[in-house]
């Protein structure tokens, strides 16, 4: 099932790649696990980016910062003293509007009388804010910008939750889409029959909820929005290129509960069945983890605790006794994970939510130290 070599180690997976795109479920631990990557890249020596597409803003909390912006922040004063010289630790949260403005520009060297009629009017903010797929392709946009920055070696992508997340992996084609001349004709060609009857009557409402001129704007900013269909396309193809290609890995993050789950196993076979990069899974929330317990043998032989009374050996007992299930089940989802030929890391259940850079390190830690389980 999967495509990378099993048993490769988180440490060497951010060492040889160029992108880290991670998925998951909704409250798995994932912007935190981007976060920490990135920090781990930093202090291997590597100059790392960490991007964000998440409202709640969870990666400027996980770096004990307030916010974060669409230009990326050089954020490496504060791991001072965890990494090389030549660590960086740097993040990013894009903003859909100003990559959209910055990429129409930049895209429209030789054509700047069409980018200025596609931003002049308003209805480029309810195109970059509405169109299926356009927030989710503005995010592809920054990944490639950064793709051609110089000044990182690695990229680690923090994407929505596991259903969102094919809407993003389908964002180009779904812009491709809507270049396409059929679908146009109706935008720039005004007297097609398609405009008239129900599509006209559409334009009509929408016109009375945002203004008069509301038609006009909208085909003006279709039709220059067409003429660099071109460049468009091959944007597209090169994003596309940059989510398959040998340097790039996807990691699901997930935990022994939500393993399972529908939006966790779609979300792998999508990926493996489109012949994405999938590397395997980084389980968090770990107790086999956070015990130490090796593998599942090794449960077997727990014995009584040095300098612990017959009762408090029992006390000890009937509360493992009440893990054992939880741990067992960790150790089927290791096992699950070697039989589909993916790569396996864990992390382990920590106490408190990570507010720091400090705390975030820590959590790379344990990425790091634990490896493979065997089951």
């Amino acid at each position: 099932m999967g495509t990378s070599v099993r048993n490769e180690t988180i440490d060497d997976l951010i060492r040889s790649k160029r992108v880290l795109i991670l998925c998951g479920s909704g409250g798995v631990g994932k912007t935190t696990s981007s976060g920490a990557l990135a920090l781990r890249a930093a202090e291997l020596g590597r100059r790392t980016v960490v991007v964000t597409i998440d409202p709640a803003k969870r990666l400027a909390t996980s770096l004990g910062i307030s916010s974060l912006s669409s230009t990326p922040s050089n954020l490496t004063h504060l791991i001072k003293g965890k990494t090389p010289s030549a660590g960086e630790l740097w993040a990013v949260m894009p903003d859909t509007n100003e990559v959209f403005e910055s990429f129409i520009k930049s895209m429209a060297k030789t054509q700047a009388k069409a980018a200025e009629r596609v931003l002049r009017t308003s209805i480029y903010k309810i195109f970059v804010q509405d169109f299926s797929g356009a927030n989710e392709y503005m995010a592809m946009e920054k990944l490639s910008q950064l793709y051609l920055d110089p000044r990182f070696d690695l990229i680690v992508l923090d994407t929505p939750p596991a259903p969102n997340a094919v809407a993003f992996l389908k964002a180009p084609g779904q812009l491709a889409r809507f270049f396409d001349d059929s679908l146009m004709k109706w935008f720039i060609a005004p007297g097609s029959k398609l405009l008239a009857a129900g599509i006209k009557r559409i334009l009509e409402i929408l016109e009375r909820l945002t203004g008069k001129g509301f038609i006009s704007e909208l085909v003006e900013f279709t039709a220059a929005l067409f003429e660099l269909k071109v460049q468009f396309i091959a944007n597209l193809t090169e994003i596309e290129a940059v989510l398959r290609s040998s340097s790039t890995s996807f990691i699901m993050v997930t935990t022994p509960e939500r393993y399972n789950s529908a939006d966790t196993t779609d979300f792998v076979e999508h990926l493996v069945r489109e012949h994405y990069p999938f590397w395997g899974f980084l389980v968090n929330r770990s107790l086999t983890a956070r015990l130490g317990i090796a593998n599942k043998a090794s449960l077997a032989t727990i014995g009584p605790v040095a300098a612990c009374s017959e009762q408090e050996q029992n006390f000890l007992n009937a509360l493992f006794d009440r893990q054992r299930s939880r741990i067992e089940k960790e150790f089927t989802v290791f096992e699950s994970c070697k039989k589909k030929n993916a790569n396996v890391a864990t992390v382990q259940a920590f106490d408190q939510d990570i507010h720091n850079v400090d705390d975030l390190a820590d959590y790379a830690s344990k990425i790091s130290s634990i490896g493979a389980p065997s089951p």
